[in-house]
């Protein structure tokens, strides 16, 4: 696993939130089993990079001021319609002892099914696990070209993931199914009849006079 680094400053409880969000600053805290909790903020765009290109289950250098503790990504608030990062807490590992911990699922390859039309109906893309830090993973990969007709599936026994490393707590059995496209019906508009009102024919009024 690549080693990551990632800088936090030490924040004061008088330092408001909002004004830290507004400067382009996340906040954050850091605790765990044996690790009294930090307050600490972070620059937003370096915790979005390494979000981007690690996820959750990956072990963190997290360097809070003199200090450097390392971390996992217990939870992350974010906001509903922009998705900016509004809380981030880190929780500190302990050497030895399992992690309560989410891993990505990476979908590879190509179903047959799919090239035939099927669409690929994806029922989780994470799991929870707990596991010791040294068997975290980024990602667990899962093989689609193993879904060759329609309503083929995998459950999350047939990843061939290792039970002795990894305690899986994900309660969800099916991973991804190829299933069948929905029948698309043509609509047809019903019209109505409409009574349509005519107008009276003009009448001659004027008498024919002989």
């Amino acid at each position: 696993m690549k080693e990551l680094i990632l800088n936090a400053q030490i924040r004061t409880k008088e330092e408001k939130t909002r004004e830290l969000r507004a400067s382009s600053t996340v906040p954050a805290i850091v605790y765990g089993k044996h690790q009294e909790p930090i307050l600490l903020k972070m620059d937003n765009s370096e915790f979005l990079r390494a979000y981007r290109k690690f996820g959750e289950s990956h072990i963190i250098n997290l360097k809070a001021g003199k200090e450097t503790i390392e971390v996992l990504i217990h939870e992350i608030q974010r906001e509903p319609i922009s998705g900016d990062f509004l809380h981030i807490d880190f929780y500190a590992i302990t050497r030895g002892e399992k992690v309560h911990t989410k891993i990505a699922l990476n979908f590879i390859w190509e179903s047959q099914a799919v090239k035939e039309w099927a669409i690929l109906d994806e029922h989780i893309k994470e799991i929870e696990v707990k596991v010791l830090p040294r068997d975290l993973v980024d990602a667990i990969d899962v093989d689609l070209s193993i879904l060759k007709e329609i309503w083929d599936s995998l459950k999350l026994s047939e990843l061939g993931i290792d039970t002795e490393k990894f305690e899986i707590l994900t309660s969800e059995t099916a991973v991804v199914t190829a299933s069948k496209p929905a029948k698309i019906e043509e609509i047809t508009d019903e019209v109505e009849d409409v009574p349509v009102t005519w107008a009276d024919e003009p009448t001659d009024t004027e008498e024919t006079e002989k």
